[in-house]
């Protein structure tokens, strides 16, 4: 007698948006996704699901959409459904520290135990991110399973029929179950009509029951990817092979409904049922597509092509299953502007541990509830700034969304801001401060300074030029260098694009950072990064000569001695350059000095040089409104709603000083600029990156550079007085 064959069949759905996610895109995606995916599957009662919602936007549908939310409790009553765990608001467990990790964790479980009624016994991993030590801080927290790619399982020697069950894996004896995520389902569904899925299904059932298939999709995919809305959820305009133009979503689960061998199963459900297949050890893994992204941009071609061609070669097939890409925390090593957020909160967070400690010498009671309260505040707002979202880019913008690491930084000052408040609550006479801190902010063996004040922030980084990479406004909890460098990145070979049109830098876009350029130097050229420097002071290394203060006065000097080209040999004159800033009250003033060294015999080189080169300081900055209401002035009246300049176009002006605004937040920019001959040439241009996204290729704004010419004398000074207003 024939044993009756069968599979389960978990369907997990993933609900996500970024912290800070604008409301119209909230509603758009409720209206195309999540309502439509939650109706349906409130109309099949018989089918289980298992649910994660990052708990941001469970906050949204809890304040927004009780219908939504209402329904969900009916399903949870009646066992229906499942809701897993994990960070509260999506972090990357692998870059944050384990009291976060654990207060995230915590943080969603109780929300869910609170309005759900549900235990949660299952974690989600941000972008399945995976790393062998989790086992212990999952269990620490009371989780049991995770959800992870087979891809994560293929460098164990895992045949793709051995991804059909369930593993264990331990840390320091700490035990957890990992569930592989079947990719054949995650590329059929919805885009395939659903006999491709039952198909598959059918040859992978067995007699044994303990088979398991585990479907997982992005809600949003179901319902708001290209064209998934009317393939989903409209009547006609489903798949018309097999389905007859029956919307897929309740097609499929009406297939699972009547198709008797599937067995419809929440992860716990199949988890009390079997045991695990056997143990196992998973290397560092995420998807496939993140192991290629994360790699550097030459060799992220390389990879690709070697990829391609092993999975395509039915004899070199074995092999394709030892590939092995990049390690996720490469991110932050591939952009420096995510090791710069990344850093930041890690320096955030130590700030207000050390405050945490000074509570002990808070004798008040009234006083310590008031700074609990703060401090738990304070931690919020760190927690926020870790959504994984902003620190990566694959096929998402991810870091080239500007309005992502806007929220990182708003909410990383926010949570100073609340520090100096607590601190000011501790010793009264600290509501006002200024100092200098030299540390290894970005963990690379060098030493940054910075100087925090209760009005600014400045991040210096002497090594790379002497540049400014990082400036707080602190009443605005604004960060006025959120810009990000044009990278250079694999998908720019596409023949789709116009080469002419991508433009990259040779460095990162940071403040101060000091060019020699020739006379005949054209706006396009710099607009481009591609004019020749012919000094050695754009990225090289400057020494720190000075670093104190003067009653609210902080003061950092820095020097460099190089050398510059001569234009017509390769004859390198030498040169000094001193690059000091000084930081009081609502006032940054920058002075830079260079000084020639005149060599006897070598007057006629250094004159060439003084005659056709000219010194140049980038200015870039990032305002984070509605362009269209940005505001441009370069002379001596004031903004007015008359005066709209429109900051996304290239410019070439003269003048000594300039203004500009963000109409949408409120908040000015003032630079005024001084040297012997009291003018200069400014250049003006957008930085504009050309990124890939899941809409396709895009052209992204990531702020405004600001380029000051100065003709060049043999010693030569010039200052920047730059104000907020």
């Amino acid at each position: 007698m024939d044993v009756e064959k069968s599979i389960n069949l978990p369907i997990l759905f993933h609900f996500h948006q970024p912290v800070d996610q604008v409301s119209f895109v909230y509603e758009d995606i409720y209206e195309k996704s999540y309502e439509p995916l939650i109706n349906n599957i409130f109309q099949f009662e018989d089918v289980k699901f298992t649910l994660h919602f990052s708990g941001n936007l469970l906050e949204w549908l809890l304040e927004n959409k009780p219908e939504f939310i209402e329904k969900l409790k009916i399903m949870a009553n009646r066992g229906q459904i499942e809701i897993i765990g994990g960070g509260y608001y999506e972090p990357m467990f692998a870059i944050i520290p384990y009291r976060d990790k654990i207060a995230q964790m915590k943080k969603l479980s109780d929300l869910i135990k609170e309005e759900f009624d549900l235990e949660v016994k299952g974690a989600w991993l941000s972008e399945r991110v995976w790393e062998p030590n989790y086992p212990s801080f999952l269990n620490d927290v009371g989780l049991k399973y995770v959800i992870v790619d087979d891809n994560h399982f293929r460098s164990t020697g895992i045949t793709e029929e051995e991804t059909l069950y369930s593993y264990i894996t331990e840390d320091e004896g700490k035990t957890l179950r990992i569930f592989p995520i079947n990719e054949e389902l995650r590329y059929l569904t919805p885009w395939k009509p659903t006999y491709y899925s039952i198909d598959y299904l059918k040859k992978m059932a067995d007699g044994n029951g303990d088979r398991i298939a585990l479907l997982i999709s992005d809600a949003e995919k179901m319902g708001v990817w290209g064209t998934t809305n009317q393939i989903c959820y409209v009547e006609g305009q489903g798949h018309e092979d097999g389905d007859e133009g029956k919307p897929f979503i309740p097609a499929f689960f009406e297939q699972v409904t009547t198709n008797e061998w599937i067995k419809s199963v929440t992860l716990s459900e199949y988890m009390e049922k079997f045991p695990a297949r056997s143990l196992i050890y998973l290397p560092t893994a995420s998807y496939d597509k993140m192991e290629e992204w994360v790699l550097p941009t030459n060799i992220r071609r390389n990879f690709k092509r070697i990829r391609k061609a092993l999975k395509d070669d039915e004899e070199k097939r074995e092999t394709y299953q030892f590939l092995k890409g990049g390690f996720w925390r490469s991110f932050l090593v591939k952009y420096p502007e995510s090791n710069n957020m990344h850093k930041k909160m890690l320096y955030v967070r130590h700030k207000l541990i050390y405050t945490e400690e000074n509570l002990l010498n808070v004798q008040d009671d009234k006083i310590i509830s008031i700074i609990l309260n703060k401090i738990n505040d304070a931690w919020d707002e760190i927690y926020k700034a870790q959504c994984n979202d902003c620190y990566w880019h694959g096929l998402f913008g991810g870091v080239y969304l500007q309005f992502l690491r806007f929220s990182v930084y708003t909410h990383l000052i926010n949570a100073e801001k609340l520090i100096d408040t607590i601190n000011a609550l501790i010793n009264p006479d600290l509501t006002s401060y200024i100092y200098i801190t030299p540390i290894d902010f970005n963990k690379n063996s060098r030493t940054e300074h910075i100087i925090e004040s209760d009005i600014y922030n400045l991040y210096i980084n002497p090594a790379d030029g002497g540049t400014l990479f990082e400036l707080d406004y602190k009443p605005m909890s604004y960060n006025i260098l959120n810009t990000l460098t044009r990278w250079p990145e694999a998908y720019h070979d596409s023949k789709k694009l116009d080469s002419e049109e991508v433009l990259v830098d040779r460095y990162r876009r940071s403040m101060l950072r000091l060019r020699f350029l020739h006379d005949d130097v054209t706006i396009e050229q710099l607009q481009s990064d591609k004019c020749y420097e012919f000094g050695d002071f754009v990225d090289g290394e400057f020494k720190v000569t000075s670093s104190e203060k003067e009653g609210k006065k902080a003061i950092l000097e820095m020097e460099r001695i190089g050398s510059v080209k001569d234009p017509e040999s390769d004859y390198r004159n030498p040169i000094r350059i001193t690059k000091d800033i000084y930081v009081e009250d609502n006032e940054i003033e920058i002075i830079v000095r260079a000084n020639f060294e005149e060599i006897p015999g070598k007057e006629p080189h250094l004159q060439r040089i003084v005659d056709y080169l000219n010194i140049a300081i980038d200015i870039p900055f990032f305002f984070n409104g509605d362009t269209n209401q940005f505001q441009w002035d370069n002379a001596q009246r004031e903004l007015n709603d008359d005066l709209e300049v429109d900051l996304l176009k290239v410019s070439e002006e003269k003048g000594y000083t300039f203004k500009a605004y963000d109409k949408s937040y409120d908040l000015g920019l003032e630079i005024k600029i001084s040297n012997d001959l009291n003018s200069s040439k400014i250049y003006r241009f957008p930085i504009i990156a050309y990124a890939y996204t899941e809409e396709g290729y895009q052209k992204i704004y990531q702020g405004i550079n600001v380029t000051p010419l100065f003709k060049f004398e043999k010693a030569l000074e010039f200052h920047l007085k730059l104000k907020t207003f």
